[in-house]
């Protein structure tokens, strides 16, 4: 069974004007997915800013549960935030994967929006973290979506969640806890 990292990036995106832009991290997203990370067996969760005053906020949410007061409360949120590790770029990710497996990941994208690039479903991609050594890095993106340049790096792309809804527009940590579940749940 291969590991499984997921990437919460905020650049390159696009905001609602169709502009690729660095994101602004938020401390709910931080934790909340943190938390489906920690349920669902993820090796690793990387928040990835370009940004170094944004960086130093997700440090800052990540301290306060393992090293303040909070660690002699021996909070559970505490063992689930242990899994944030904050990175500048995709590439400073994907090094750290490799080094930590020995091999590189098979990069996921994921997208509200339906792409032309490989498409792989959760049962597919369920089944290769089953039977393949390889590990797995899913990314999701914030604002309204990853740029193209980001998706056309990844091997392949989840089909996006609710494709008919008229309005198509999860929060990244419900899209996460979505994902999650069906890539892993009920192993």
């Amino acid at each position: 069974m291969g590991n499984l990292y997921i990437g919460l990036l905020h650049f390159p995106m696009i905001n609602r004007c169709g502009e690729i832009v660095a994101t602004a991290t938020t401390s709910v997203d931080v934790h909340d997915i943190a938390r489906s990370a920690c349920t669902y067996g993820v090796a690793r969760y990387f928040v990835v800013t370009p940004l170094t005053t944004q960086q130093k906020i997700v440090w800052r949410i990540r301290g306060f549960w393992t090293e303040g007061e909070q660690v002699v409360e021996k909070s559970r949120r505490g063992e689930a935030l242990e899994l944030v590790f904050v990175a500048g770029d995709l590439k400073e990710t994907t090094d750290w994967i490799r080094e930590a497996e020995g091999v590189s990941p098979l990069l996921v994208a994921t997208s509200a929006r339906r792409q032309g690039k490989q498409c792989i479903t959760c049962a597919k991609l369920k089944e290769r973290l089953r039977n393949e050594k390889r590990p797995v890095y899913i990314l999701f993106g914030t604002g309204w979506g990853m740029a193209d340049e980001l998706i056309d790096v990844c091997d392949v792309i989840l089909p996006p969640i609710m494709v008919e809804s008229d309005f198509n527009h999860l929060s990244v940590r419900a899209a996460v806890a979505i994902v999650l579940d069906r890539v892993v749940g009920e192993r």
